[in-house]
């Protein structure tokens, strides 16, 4: 039944527009229980950054929240810069089943790169203080730390390197052959797909 209800929550996160813009999520190649996902930031310090993630759902889901892992180095506050886990307690105290889902930690991890969040948090939320410290006391420092993060986040290095082997997200070089032949695929498939015939 619990296996039942994570599909759901992942199906919703497309089929029903749960899933925040900017953000793709998918499930492991080995385990319903972990997803693993990729944010492209768009706005604010961390702007085009490209942030791989991975949640951990536990054995007692929904009874308690699910844990995600930044796999992308950033010095951000909530982020904890051992392991890249995420402050998501800071949100969500405590989780609340049939009330809070995995679509609203998402939406969470997206907002905490924006600038209403980081004002709002305090000492107690954080688990990168140094982060914190800069971002309340040397904004210009914090600023060009963020600048970095992004740009490391967009290498080659970063990009096309090695995933964990039940990571279905993967990244790869495309030439600008490579990629029209792509875009005119996909413009076929969507094509055929809008045709009538399609829907007989």
């Amino acid at each position: 039944m619990r296996r039942c209800e994570l599909r759901i929550e992942l199906m919703g996160l497309s089929t029903l527009g749960h899933n925040p813009r900017g953000v793709y999520v998918m499930p492991s190649l080995g385990s319903i229980n972990v997803w693993y996902g990729v944010m492209f930031v768009k706005r604010g310090y961390w702007r085009d950054a490209v942030v791989r993630f991975r949640i951990d759902i536990p054995r007692e889901y929904p009874r308690t929240h699910p844990v995600i892992t930044l796999m992308t180095l950033v010095s951000h506050p909530l982020v904890r810069l051992e392991d890249g886990r995420f402050a998501l307690e800071q949100q969500f105290p405590q989780w609340t089943p049939y009330s809070d889902y995995i679509f609203h930690a998402l939406h969470y991890l997206k907002n905490a790169f924006k600038n209403r969040v980081l004002k709002q948090l305090q000492p107690r939320d954080c688990y990168n203080i140094n982060a914190y410290m800069k971002f309340k006391n040397d904004l210009p420092q914090f600023r060009e730390h963020a600048r970095v993060d992004s740009m490391k986040s967009r290498l080659p290095e970063a990009l096309y390197r090695s995933q964990p082997h039940d990571c279905p997200i993967v990244f790869s070089p495309l030439s600008d052959d490579q990629y029209e032949s792509t875009m005119l695929q996909m413009k076929s498939f969507v094509a055929a797909a809008k045709s009538p015939a399609a829907g007989r």
